[in-house]
């Protein structure tokens, strides 16, 4: 994506975070946007293709937030903090704090789910790569650090959409995190 449209699929997500996806129309997000419908449309030539552009922008910024706190980090520990916080806190308090929560809660068209499991792709061997150096501890379990990277994905995924509080929220990330900790001990 280059600059406009990353601009155009930022705005994106802030109409679909005030009106939802549903009802969220092109002249919306060119109105966010601060650029015409018609550089909308040539920017994306569809709904379907906002929508993808959003969330692949949205995830994309968050991977990127990832990676630059990974950098800080000395252990493994403090990477599923930084991964935790991206990738379910920050999720979790942007759903939470739109007015069409639960329509967001339900899920987008299908375009929407293609795009987030195409999403998975881009950081699913960087989160692997954090248990390589586990993986004959994990292999003696069963597992693999793919399939952890893939258990740690689907787990967000479920606790950002079925935590209704905050502290609901962060006591899961913690469950979550103990649990992936004692895979490797």
């Amino acid at each position: 994506m280059n600059e406009r449209e990353k601009s155009i699929a930022r705005a994106a997500m802030r109409a679909y975070q005030q009106k939802g996806v549903a009802k969220t129309t092109m002249t919306d997000v060119a109105r966010e946007a601060g650029v015409s419908r018609q550089t909308v449309y040539n920017a994306f030539p569809n709904t379907d293709a906002v929508l993808r552009g959003a969330i692949r922008s949205y995830i994309e910024d968050l991977w990127q937030s990832v990676l630059t706190g990974w950098q800080a980090c000395a252990s493994l520990d403090e990477k599923l903090d930084v991964l935790l916080h991206h990738f379910a806190l920050t999720p979790w308090e942007f759903l939470h704090s739109s007015p069409v929560a639960a329509e967001l809660e339900r899920g987008h068209n299908p375009a929407g789910h293609d795009e987030i499991a195409a999403c998975r792709a881009i950081f699913r061997e960087d989160i692997a790569a954090l248990f390589t150096p586990w993986n004959d501890t994990l292999q003696r379990q069963g597992t693999s650090p793919l399939a952890v990277s893939d258990f740690i994905s689907w787990s967000i995924e479920g606790l950002k959409y079925n935590s209704m509080a905050r502290e609901d929220m962060m006591q899961s990330i913690a469950t979550l995190k103990a649990l992936v900790l004692a895979l490797i001990k």
